[in-house]
């Protein structure tokens, strides 16, 4: 069992190898580690055991001990952690000499994988099975079944349905030289294509990403005057940070590269930010209203209404007036009517006394200029009184007129970053998308 079953010590043993994946246990993208469960198949032949099959009543094949007999060497060049799978203690023999060994082979292997596309990546993981100790002069390696075949075998046997599927299988055999080495070896490199299946990436990392950008894309339509914005964005931002920070573990920690859904949220939070600032933004400009009474700045009039309002087809809208506001102004102009109908009641008053002093005597007409002297000083009194009031009512006018033109302003400038801030997620949305179908495809 320490020879090689050859007659001829330089004729090598021809060893069929063939493989059938069971499953695909799992993939580690932080060690770039892959485990697989295999079912080996290696035939050879033993030219020192043949028998008459007619001489041992009909007996074509036997089983022995692994131990037993001579064995290939052979040795997963990809392996990195202890080999644990179960030991199968026996092989068949037939009357030719030819020598079936089927084993059970779970491997912890190597693999570069690339997860930038994750979680809509294709890996392709490469497993070389080849001699330990011998050469191509001792051993020559042969594929028992084409790639083909091996591909459909391993699609049937795979049961479960877990998070990677199994596109194809590729075979072929390589020679090599050992480093510092000048004898060849053979191996069987055996190349698997693997897909994940996306479906709860999608769920658990995407779809709520978006529900959340599309709410916050929805908050530009909440009343810029009338609605505290950025509260709700604030609060948006940090519930979508805590999303970030729950699913960290769903996401794979490469050292080599980013993968592009991390980019995604990334940009997403970048968005959530801007659209903050815009808020700020606006909110400063609505405070213009109620802090400094200030009037709009000319430039910022010019290029808001003649630009910006072109570029974005604004069309005014009406601004509602507040409830308080409407009473303190109704109950204003009854003031005014009232000290107006007191004033025209006086001055009939004074019309009469005027016709009253042409037909009395003259010691009379002193005691009309006297009474009209007092009539003189309230009617002054009250005119103060009016151009007070006028006054104030104006001052309001004006206040609201400067509140109008800060909120058109707003309004604009809201509509404005608005359509940027779509443009630019509806662009980054279809470019994401679209580099993830045109990979998944392929």
């Amino acid at each position: 069992k320490f020879l090689r079953p050859v007659k001829n010590w330089t004729s090598p043993v021809q060893l069929n190898f063939s493989l059938t994946l069971y499953e695909i246990i799992g993939v580690n993208e932080k060690t770039h580690v892959i485990t697989t469960y295999f079912w080996l198949r290696e035939i050879w032949r033993n030219e020192f055991i043949t028998w008459d099959p007619a001489e041992f009543g009909g007996l074509y094949q036997v089983s022995l001990p692994v131990d037993n007999i001579w064995v290939p060497d052979l040795y997963v060049y990809e392996f990195v952690e202890e080999d644990l799978s179960p030991q199968i203690p026996y092989l068949y023999i037939n009357n030719t000499g030819e020598i079936r060994h089927t084993k059970p082979l779970r491997i912890v292997s190597s693999c570069n994988l690339d997860i930038f596309y994750f979680p809509f990546d294709i890996q392709i993981c490469s497993l070389s099975f080849g001699p330990y100790l011998h050469t191509v002069k001792d051993i020559t390696m042969v594929l028992h079944h084409t790639p083909e075949l091996i591909t459909a075998t391993s699609k049937y046997h795979i049961q479960n349905k877990g998070e990677w599927e199994l596109i194809n299988i590729e075979a072929y055999v390589t020679e090599f030289k050992g480093e510092g080495e000048t004898k060849k070896y053979e191996d069987l490199l055996f190349s698997l294509k693997i897909k994940r299946r996306p479906l709860l990436y999608l769920v658990n990392l995407v779809i709520p990403s978006t529900f959340l950008m599309v709410i916050d894309l929805l908050s530009f339509y909440l009343p810029i005057h009338e609605t505290d914005r950025g509260t709700f964005k604030m609060t948006l931002l940090l519930g979508y940070t805590m999303f970030l920070l729950i699913m960290n573990d769903l996401l794979p920690n490469n050292a080599g590269g980013t993968p592009i859904i991390g980019i995604y949220f990334s940009v997403c939070l970048a968005l959530m930010v801007i659209s903050l600032l815009e808020t700020i933004f606006i909110t400063n400009i609505l405070h213009q209203t109620c802090s400094r009474r200030q009037k709009v700045p000319k430039i910022l009039r010019k290029i808001t209404m003649k630009f910006i309002a072109k570029m974005i087809c604004y069309v005014p809208m009406q601004i509602p007036e507040n409830t308080e506001e409407k009473a303190h102004r109704k109950k204003r102009l009854v003031q005014v009517k009232k000290y107006n109908d007191c004033n025209e009641s006086i001055l009939v008053d004074s019309e009469v006394s005027e016709d009253y002093r042409v037909q009395e005597d003259g010691l009379q007409l002193s005691k009309n200029l006297q009474s009209l002297n007092a009539i003189h000083q309230f009617l002054k009194k009250i005119s103060g009184d009016l151009f007070m009031i006028q006054h104030s009512i104006n001052s309001h006018s004006e206040y609201n007129q400067k509140q109008g033109e800060w909120i058109k302003i707003a309004y604009i400038w809201d509509c404005l970053l608005f359509r940027i801030y779509l443009i630019f997620l509806s662009s980054f949305s279809v470019s994401i998308v679209t580099c993830w179908c045109m990979w998944y495809k392929q």
